[in-house]
């Protein structure tokens, strides 16, 4: 685990208990902490909470569901929220001046609407008392079966591009904000990803899986927006999964 002072391992619910039994096979020593779903609900999550973020831990095992029940602080959230907003009205006008397809525009402003609604929510919502994911410590966050959080939207001017996300999923947007920030924070480490298929269907799964891991790099290289990344990489990316076995 290299200088990870606390790691957080994110599995499949039904493997919590099971990565935690392996764990200690592998290293008998280390303190782990593997809460159940029991441990993440209301009435039990602030003093979970105040156990991750104090424990000398040396990995923190928690299942996809209940990581999203993980909070950020609302100055994170808000913040990314607010530069997807701002991207997407930028395409949606653009997008206007240059005569784009109807349909497009209207899935755009339909992503802007649900995106505004987020932001309208989180901030009426009550702030839960207990502590926020930035106040844990974790410094890694290793997601075992990532493409588990491969649906995440970005708008895009290209038509007929066959399996673009067209839905924000709220899973995958909790982990890009949260990846975010880690990565930022570590220098543009911070966050791995395990999958067996990490491309299943088409390139704009590489695509979101490099805005997780390295976001920070793609702006500046001036990639950051698919269009951008795709008129770079996408003939190689179409030939890779053309290519015969």
């Amino acid at each position: 685990l290299g200088l990870a002072q606390k790691p957080m391992f994110l599995v499949p619910n039904s493997r919590v208990l099971g990565t935690a039994k392996e764990f200690l096979q592998l290293y008998p020593a280390a303190n782990i902490l593997a809460p159940t779903e029991k441990d993440f609900k209301a009435k039990n999550r602030k003093r979970l909470m105040a156990r991750i973020a104090t424990g000398n831990w040396d990995a923190v095992i928690v299942g996809h569901s209940s990581f999203g029940l993980i909070p950020v602080s609302d100055e994170t959230f808000n913040g990314f929220l607010q530069v997807e907003i701002d991207q997407l009205e930028t395409y949606i006008t653009e997008g206007k001046a240059e005569g784009m397809d109807t349909r497009m525009l209207r899935e755009m402003e339909k992503a802007k609407k649900r995106l505004e609604v987020k932001l309208r929510d989180k901030n009426a919502a009550k702030r839960d008392a207990g502590t926020s994911f930035e106040e844990l410590g974790v410094d890694l966050l290793f997601v075992d079966e990532a493409q588990a959080f491969k649906n995440l939207y970005f708008p895009t001017k290209m038509a007929r591009v066959a399996g673009l996300p067209n839905s924000e999923s709220n899973r995958a947007f909790d982990l890009y904000v949260k990846a975010r920030y880690l990565t930022r924070r570590n220098n543009g480490r911070g966050v791995v990803f395990a999958t067996g298929t990490p491309i299943s269907n088409t390139m704009a799964e590489m695509f979101n899986t490099q805005r997780y891991l390295a976001a920070d790099r793609l702006e500046q290289l001036g990639l950051s927006h698919f269009d951008a990344w795709a008129a770079q990489f996408g003939d190689t990316v179409s030939s890779l999964e053309l290519a015969p076995d």
